[in-house]
């Protein structure tokens, strides 16, 4: 059995008005320390794996913005994991990249490293709304960083995209899906925009200087999105997320399936022998705890109520759906133990959701309402 690895790099040079994931200001006396809790912390964490689960089989540097990391102590991290972990063949080796960080000598570095699938968070090919979120890379840098990895021979790489933003039109919609489909991704994630509380963005939007789009004009994009990926061959496998068959990130499918994950790095979660559990979102408690000894854990939990909600709501946003047989054998118990089964039988009369005898699963008509009708489902 194999796991998969999340790493949190916590660092930014810019504070993008809409994200809410833990971030402190880029410095290099702070990454060089953080390096070096982090290699305490992967010690401490293999020391609580049986040897033989010690195996990963994906890798996904997020942040942040992993891509501002020096070569050299990223090569220094994975010598260390090595010594500790057995690294898989086929491992999949994900790191997400800002355009305007990378450039041809760092993503060389990185591919010599083992990094086989870049992640380029683009977001929107606007300039205008590029700046109401806050955003500093510019078009060429969003062209040259997906050439860069074509050049490089880095093919599986993927393109991260939000669509409902504030000022966003159809037309601008259009033209970004236009662009988008130009590059010939082979994986898109293509998120509807959530305003996060206590964001500069959702202070701007409370305070009346900027508006979301209506409803009915994001669920409109949302189909728009939907249908330009299905007409160039990137089928939807998650809610958010399309890929060309075979290029499906694994690392998600990870998390969405319910199985074992490592997470190092303050705010990193982990999800191993039934226990969930997950380090302290403060960059100074995560070097204190480390300094001391001790892995920067903020809860630890085996809530099995939570555990099968959360398989159902993650089941039901991927196209797979929830398999029947596969929850019954997780949990010891049928899914529809916990799950709302009037609901469940309005929404089947209403076309959104298939109750079938393997899988439980969104219609096509039902994707755009995944939110809601999970909402709706889950006791």
């Amino acid at each position: 059995m194999a796991l998969s690895l999340y790493i949190h790099f916590p660092f930014c040079t810019n504070l993008c008005s809409y994200c809410d994931f833990y971030k402190v200001r880029h410095d290099e006396n702070l990454e060089a320390e953080y390096f070096r809790a982090l290699a305490t912390e992967l010690n401490l964490a293999a020391d609580s794996i049986e040897p033989d689960k010690r195996k990963i089989e994906t890798i996904y540097l997020g942040g942040g913005t992993p891509s501002l990391i020096e070569p050299a102590l990223l090569e220094k991290l994975l010598s260390d994991l090595k010594s500790r972990f057995t690294f898989k063949p086929n491992l999949e080796f994900t790191l997400e990249i800002n355009p305007e960080s990378i450039d041809a000598e760092r993503l060389t570095a990185y591919k010599e490293l083992g990094v086989n699938r870049p992640v380029f968070g683009i977001q929107s090919f606007n300039i205008r709304l590029l700046k109401t979120l806050n955003r500093r890379h510019k078009l060429d840098d969003s062209f040259r960083a997906v050439y860069l990895a074509r050049v490089l021979g880095l093919d599986n790489f993927g393109i991260d995209m939000i669509f409902g933003l504030p000022k966003q039109t159809g037309k601008r919609l259009s033209d970004d899906l236009n662009q988008l489909i130009d590059l010939s991704p082979p994986h898109v994630s293509y998120y509807q925009l959530t305003v996060e509380k206590n964001t500069p963005l959702e202070k701007k939007i409370t305070g009346g200087k900027l508006r979301l789009p209506a409803d009915d004009m994001t669920a409109a994009m949302y189909l728009a999105v939907n249908l330009e990926c299905k007409k160039h061959n990137l089928h939807r496998y998650e809610v958010s997320s399309f890929a060309l068959p075979g290029h499906e990130c694994r690392h998600n499918l990870r998390y969405w399936e319910g199985g074992e994950y490592l997470g190092l790095g303050p705010s990193a979660h982990s999800f191993i022998e039934n226990r969930r559990f997950a380090n302290s979102p403060d960059l100074k408690l995560y070097f204190e705890k480390l300094s001391a000894g001790h892995r920067p854990l903020v809860f630890d939990t085996d809530n099995i109520e939570s555990r099968m909600a959360e398989a159902i709501m993650l089941g039901l946003r991927t196209s797979r759906g929830i398999s029947r047989k596969d929850f019954l054998m997780r949990f010891g118990i049928p899914a529809e133990r916990i799950i709302d089964t009037q609901n469940l039988r309005i929404l089947s009369q209403a076309n959104l959701i298939d109750p079938g005898k393997e899988y439980i699963r969104l219609t096509d008509t039902g994707f755009p309402l995944a939110d809601e009708i999970i909402r709706r489902l889950v006791k």
